[in-house]
Formats: structure tokens, C-alpha cells, sequence
């Protein structure tokens, strides 16, 4: 496996000491693994996939979403 730290920003090369998301790993490790990934393709299977996730969130739950390349159509 590769050094993770030679693709993601570290905590301080992030430089947001006041984030909560840091806490959660160790050292100077700012990113998680072991993440499902998926791609979705299409606008309606992204949004339902975004809407059924967020309906599904708790208190203190974290959500992130990301989005390649936004078509406003």
C-alpha cells in the first residue's frame, strides 16, 4: 500500500487546528480509511443516493459528499 501522506494533506499541512474531524486519527493522519466509494454517474441516482443519505443522518453524525464536475443541469 502506498504512504497515504505522499497524496493527502496531513493535519498541519490542512492547517485547521480548530476541526473536530482530526480527533478521530492518529498522529498526524487527517484522512480515514476503509471508505466505500462509489461513483454515481447520473444527476438522479446521485440525488437520490444524496437524499436517502441524509434523511438516514443522526445527531452527531458527519456527512461528506463530493462532486467531480457539477452540471447544473
Amino acid at each position: 500500500m502506498p504512504d497515504l501522506s505522499d497524496w493527502l494533506l496531513t493535519k498541519p499541512e490542512r492547517g485547521n487546528p480548530a476541526t473536530r474531524l482530526d480527533e478521530r486519527h492518529p498522529g498526524d493522519q487527517a484522512w480515514s480509511e476503509g471508505n466505500l466509494v462509489r461513483p454515481l454517474i447520473h444527476g438522479a441516482t446521485y440525488f437520490a443516493e444524496l437524499y436517502e443519505r441524509i434523511e438516514a443522518t443522526r445527531a452527531g453524525d458527519l456527512l461528506f459528499f463530493t462532486n467531480w464536475k457539477g452540471v447544473a443541469d
